[in-house]
């Protein structure tokens, strides 16, 4: 058992190094086409920090295909996992950042973040109802946020300006930046697939759900990115790129995330997703939304609340749903 931990450990680690080189270049990449620091956030940084998440549904699924067996354990360790680390965003990582710094949302985009991240939450909710998250339903997820991407480049989230010539990277620095983003991505792969053995094994072996060790260990790691790029734009200023991160990552998450995964293999979803962690999820974006709306960022109350609410929803999950029982 100490082999698998130690794996599953190092390959975090080693995944959220290379999502750190991912993003850097990334947002490089980002300023030669002039887009905007929250764009930026909503998406290249949050599809970014969200590669752990990506990547650990795309090989798990990959694995549902060559082995049909181990579809349930798979489907509830990856989408608990998913799940586990929206949760963790959501309720401890944006309030922890908001009493560091400050969250601040301008009422007029609320519609387009929490609202986006909350009907991000509900559809795959109505997806999973039956239990079952299929191909096509997988596709409809990933089709949602490619929507929501549209919709965002065409509500002015490109910048005004557009830098001189002389402020571009050189061709051939693109190209090495295109090179290390796809070097990066092949070891995430890598790396994420042997992660995901060691955390079957120990799932195995631990008297834990494979649902609930995914949220517990992969979902809170795998949301350490997001935590940390929060951080740094806080430190720098980058309020609104802050806030686009984490929002953006929510939204990422459960429609890019879990549908990139069910269009290769398809899920099975254990009942306690259904009934406790997507309705936790859609009840604290709800409530979220109104701490917004009142006066477009968290005051240390409202923080400490959705913190609270967090470590009560593990407690609660763990004492309910010991198991994964089908839907």
């Amino acid at each position: 058992m100490l082999t698998e931990i130690l794996t599953v450990v190092a390959g975090i680690a080693l995944v959220l190094v290379l999502g750190e080189v991912i993003v850097r270049n990334a947002v490089a990449l980002a300023h030669r086409y002039h887009l905007s620091g929250g764009f930026i956030g909503l998406t290249i940084l949050s599809i970014g920090t969200s590669i752990p998440e990506i990547m650990t549904h795309v090989v798990a699924s990959l694995n549902i295909v060559q082995q049909p067996d181990s579809m349930d354990t798979l489907s509830a360790l990856v989408v608990g996992a998913n799940i586990g680390s929206d949760i963790f965003q959501q309720d401890f990582v944006l309030p922890l950042v908001g009493l560091i710094g400050t969250i601040v949302v301008v009422r007029s985009e609320l519609h387009e973040q929490v609202g986006a991240l909350t009907a991000a939450a509900i559809l795959l909710w109505l997806f999973s109802l039956g239990g079952l998250i299929t191909r096509l339903e997988g596709l409809v997820l990933v089709v949602a946020y490619l929507t929501y991407l549209l919709f965002l480049a065409r509500h002015n989230h490109l910048m005004d300006n557009i830098a001189n010539n002389s402020d571009q990277p050189r061709r051939g620095r693109v190209w090495v930046q295109l090179g290390l983003i796809l070097l990066c991505f092949i070891l995430v792969a890598f790396v994420t697939d042997r992660v995901v053995a060691a955390a079957v094994v120990l799932v195995k072996l631990l008297p834990l759900s494979a649902s609930f060790f995914g949220v517990l260990f992969i979902g809170i790691a795998a949301a350490l990115p997001e935590l940390s790029t929060a951080l740094v734009s806080i430190i720098k200023g980058e309020k609104e790129v802050s806030a686009g991160i984490l929002i953006g990552s929510n939204v990422t998450n459960p429609l890019l995330g879990v549908g990139a995964g069910a269009v290769i293999s398809g899920y099975t979803i254990p009942g306690v997703v259904i009934y406790y962690d997507l309705p936790v999820k859609i009840a604290t974006a709800g409530l979220l939304y109104l701490f917004l709306l009142r006066h477009e960022d968290l005051n240390r109350r409202e923080a400490y609340t959705l913190i609270v609410v967090f470590l009560l929803y593990l407690y609660g999950r763990n004492l309910l749903f010991p198991d994964d029982v089908p839907a």
